[in-house]
């Protein structure tokens, strides 16, 4: 029996897109907006700013779709050596090493004539979008939103050569309660140095989330591999995650001068009800889904982050007390600490009651090896 393994390059217009989507089925834990799922997949894909500066790639083995990648130069980007940075990104696939390695010699050979670097991945063009591999431990179930894909993807990867270039995990807090009085004293210091901390104005989102966009710009400027994105790009990401927002989980800092200090950006975790959701369409993935909220057992601290001046003050440990004690008063007991990177100080912000959850990895394919 033939074993043949065909890579195939795609543009926008190329009948394989079907199959190119329908591997996006393997990692198999719904957005919240599942519905759009094939939809935001060819949108982030075929971006503006990326369109011109990539390579579309699917891998057949026997004429069946068996892996896809999109490998990309990063427009702004450079390595230690001052080269521009690769990317790959929206990957998916069956457990089929060889093909894989057949994808990749192909998109690595189209990096290579566009003279990048450093390649990194798994990213989908930047880390305001998909990126890291979950590394498990598989024995809890995935939170809302948290990378998802099957456990053998880092195998493929770590198989063809790239090796770990950056860590980060995930925390439970089995007790939100305690945790906020032991975080207490830290939001009463920062009370008593004159900051302001408020929660989400429901009556004015258009500021609120504009707020949140330029905030963002500045609180991540210095974080690994940023680069910035226009306000519309970022509308267009959080926009749909706008039926997510819970007021008093949502929060903003003001310094004692009045200007933006910080935020907290925490949610329920209605994953139960996103992937009862993603199994209908229509008004029954609207019922679906308003059944299984009510059964959400814990609220997800998702995005904190403080502006590089006042990054001293405790704000981040008031910000975070304010979470749990939100997280008290909604009803739910625990509160999940999602994707920290590993060395970043949010990561001791758990009162003492943290236990490691799950880990994920960032990998990367040295010039040398490219």
């Amino acid at each position: 029996m033939s074993r043949m393994i065909d890579v195939e390059p795609l543009t926008e217009a190329s009948q394989s897109l079907s199959d190119f989507y329908a591997l996006g089925e393997l990692s198999s834990q719904p957005s919240f907006c599942v519905a759009a799922k094939r939809e935001s997949t060819a949108a982030g894909v075929w971006r503006r700013s990326l369109a011109s500066h990539q390579w579309v790639g699917l891998a057949r083995r026997d004429g069946e779709p068996a892996a896809r990648v999109v490998a990309q130069v990063s427009p702004t980007l450079r390595d230690a050596a001052g080269q521009p940075l690769g990317m790959l990104g929206h990957f998916e696939a069956r457990h089929d090493p060889e093909a894989v390695a057949a994808l990749f010699d192909e998109a690595l050979a189209w990096l290579r004539s566009q003279r990048v670097g450093t390649i990194v991945g798994p990213m989908d063009g930047d880390t305001w979008h998909k990126y890291r591999f979950n590394v498990g431990p598989w024995d809890e179930p995935p939170f809302l939103m948290e990378p998802f894909q099957p456990p053998y993807y880092g195998e493929l990867w770590q198989a063809y050569g790239f090796v770990p270039v950056e860590h980060y995990y995930s925390k439970r807090v089995d007790d939100a309660r305690a945790a906020a009085t032991a975080l207490e004293p830290a939001r009463q210091r920062v009370d008593a140095q004159g900051f302001q901390l408020r929660s989400y104005r429901p009556d004015r989102y258009e500021d609120e989330l504009r707020l949140l966009y330029q905030l963002s710009l500045e609180v991540f400027a210095e974080n690994y591999l940023y680069e910035p994105i226009e306000w519309e790009e970022f509308r267009q990401l959080y926009d749909p995650l706008r039926q997510l927002i819970v007021p008093q989980l949502l929060w903003f800092a003001t310094a004692p001068d009045g200007t933006p200090a910080g935020f907290l950006f925490a949610t329920i975790d209605w994953q139960l009800a996103a992937a009862a959701a993603s199994r209908r369409s229509g008004l029954l993935a609207k019922l679906a889904f308003a059944w299984y909220r009510g059964r959400a057992k814990a609220v997800n601290l998702k995005s904190l982050g403080v502006v590089p001046q006042h990054r001293r003050s405790g704000l981040g440990s008031a910000l975070m007390q304010r979470g749990y004690e939100a997280t008290t008063r909604l009803g739910y007991r625990r509160a999940n600490l999602c994707l920290i990177r590993e060395g970043n100080p949010s990561g001791g912000l758990d009162g003492g009651l943290g236990t490691l959850t799950r880990r994920y990895v960032l990998y990367h394919l040295p010039a040398s090896s490219a």
